[in-house]
C-alpha cells in the first residue's frame, strides 16, 4: 500500500496525462489510465460549482482530446496530504497555462489500491489574485 506522502506524484501523474490528452501528445487508446484512475463513485465539483459525475466527466475528456495548443501546460503543486482511515485528503494546486492562465486550489480523496490510487472525488475552486 502506498504511503500518503506519494499522493502529490499521483495528482502529478494524472494532471500529466490530461496535459498530454488535451494538446494531442497521446493516443486515442492511452485514454484507459485515465478511466482506470477515477473509481466509479467518482465525482469532481468544479470551479463555478457543477457537480460533474464520471461517466459525464470521461465524455468531456473524451472530446477534448488534442484540443489545446502545445504551449498548454498544467503544473500541480502539493499543499497538503493527510490520511483518515482509508482515504488520502491531498489538497494541490492546479496551475493551467498556455492560451488563458488559469490557478484552482483542489482537496481530493483518493484511496490506494494495490501499488497505485483509485480517485473517488475533488472538489476545485478558483484561485484569483
Amino acid at each position: 500500500m502506498p504511503d500518503a506522502c506519494f499522493c502529490f506524484d499521483e495528482v502529478a501523474r494524472l494532471h500529466e496525462f490530461f496535459q498530454g490528452w488535451f494538446r494531442g501528445d497521446l493516443a486515442v487508446d492511452g485514454f484507459a489510465a485515465c478511466e482506470a484512475a477515477l473509481a466509479a463513485d467518482f465525482a469532481i465539483v468544479t470551479p463555478s460549482g457543477d457537480l460533474v459525475r464520471r461517466d459525464e466527466l470521461l465524455s468531456a475528456l473524451r472530446r477534448h482530446h488534442g484540443k489545446e495548443p502545445r504551449d498548454f501546460a498544467i503544473e500541480t503543486v502539493g499543499r497538503r496530504c493527510h490520511q483518515v482511515n482509508d482515504v488520502h485528503l491531498v489538497t494541490y494546486e492546479e496551475r493551467q497555462s498556455g492560451p488563458r492562465s488559469t490557478i484552482r486550489l483542489s482537496t481530493a480523496a483518493i484511496t490506494a489500491v494495490g501499488d497505485g490510487f483509485s480517485w473517488h472525488s475533488v472538489h476545485e475552486t478558483w484561485v484569483t489574485d
